[in-house]
């Protein structure tokens, strides 16, 4: 009778193991032909199928991941009907569950950030990034890339501020065109810029205080003491805002942002006005027509996961020969300047002539970059 039963149960051991490799089987056919559509396009019918597989295998990791890409596949940013919301709201649900599970599924988190953004829902962006950066159980690089995000924030809610037309003028100096900034009519504006500024610095401090050597933090520290300098002149402190003018000069020597071109470009880059022209050097002007070769910057992750775009513009010293022999940004999204830098600096251009003598060109050079 023992025997009996021991071999009853042997058998229905191997048919579940059996059934188990079975359905993990067809689990994996499912998301081979998920994956075949979703490459075609098809992004309705591979989810369908993708659906199938978690039936199948509930435990697949990957297939909620590719059940979440295919909806956001569906969605479009550009889009505000009801229907598209209703999409993107769907690819939403699907990147917390996996996050969920795991709350530090890095491509679920990032394209959580991003989908947040595209969907304007910046206070739940934000207690995202506030969750991930008050996670102590998390790397203290993850964190610290949190606080980097957060202040990034915080520096576009000074800047779109600061940076309103009605809130600054043109003045012509000795040394040539400078920015000059006015206090906002709505004293309220004033109060919450300020306030932007402080708290952007506090995590400033938190995320170097984790990680010491995070590039984009370090940057967030010199792009908001520019913004407290820009409060300061608003107030009409000059004490303060030669203070901090100081230590912006030292922020940005630590992070190795000075100027390629001398102490008087670092100081228009700062003021956020292109340089005058050197001494034999000819102004070009916006060069992006009189390039030979422009490659494309690429597209950091930190700031897509931080919703930055926009334009960048840098400006260049072109050689004899048509060869960026400098590059320093002076405009545009902090974390998307390092890129354009870069690429700016690939750049080849048509050897501009002077009395037909190739001459150096000074200028500056646009590149776009847009969330999709």
């Amino acid at each position: 009778m023992r025997r009996v039963l021991a071999a009853i149960l042997l058998t229905l051991a191997a048919a579940a193991l059996s059934f188990g490799q079975s359905n993990a089987d067809l689990a994996r056919r499912e998301l081979n032909a998920g994956a075949r559509l979703y490459r075609a396009g098809k992004s309705a019918e591979a989810e369908q199928h993708f659906r199938r597989a978690l039936e199948l295998d509930p435990d697949g990791k990957a297939t909620r991941l590719y059940i979440a890409r295919v909806i956001q596949q569906l969605y479009n940013p550009d889009v505000h009907t009801p229907g598209n919301v209703e999409i993107g709201e769907r690819a939403v649900t699907a990147y917390r569950e996996i996050l969920a599970k795991d709350p530090r599924d890095e491509d679920a988190f990032k394209s959580l950030l991003l989908l947040y953004g595209q969907l304007k829902q910046d206070d739940k962006a934000r207690e995202l990034v506030l969750g991930r950066a008050n996670d102590f159980s998390a790397p203290n690089a993850k964190r610290a890339e949190a606080f980097a995000i957060l202040s990034g924030r915080q520096w576009q809610c000074s800047y779109d501020i600061t940076e309103q037309p009605a809130n600054k003028k043109t003045a012509e100096t000795p040394a040539g065109s400078t920015t000059v900034y006015t206090p906002p009519a709505d004293q309220g504006d004033l109060i919450r810029a300020r306030q932007c500024v402080a708290d952007g610095m506090q995590f400033v401090e938190q995320a170097v205080a984790l990680d010491p050597q995070n590039r984009s933090a370090l940057t967030y520290r010199a792009n908001l003491l520019r913004e407290a300098s820009k409060l300061a002149e608003m107030e009409g402190d000059a004490a303060q805002k030669a203070e901090y003018e100081r230590q912006l000069k030292e922020a940005m020597e630590f992070t190795g942002t000075k100027a390629d071109l001398g102490q008087q470009a670092e100081t228009d880059v700062v003021a956020g006005v292109p340089m005058p022209a050197q001494k034999g050097v000819v102004s070009g002007g916006v060069l992006n027509g009189k390039a030979v070769s422009k490659p494309e910057p690429e597209y950091p992750e930190i700031a897509k996961a931080a919703g930055a775009q926009g334009t960048v513009t840098v400006q260049i010293l072109v050689d004899q020969e048509g060869n960026v022999v400098s590059a320093s940004a002076v405009s545009g999204h902090p974390l998307l300047q390092q890129a354009a830098v870069a690429a700016a600096r690939l750049a080849k251009f048509s050897p501009t002539l002077l009395s037909g003598q190739p001459v150096k060109v000074s200028g500056v050079v646009t590149y776009n970059f847009a969330l999709r």
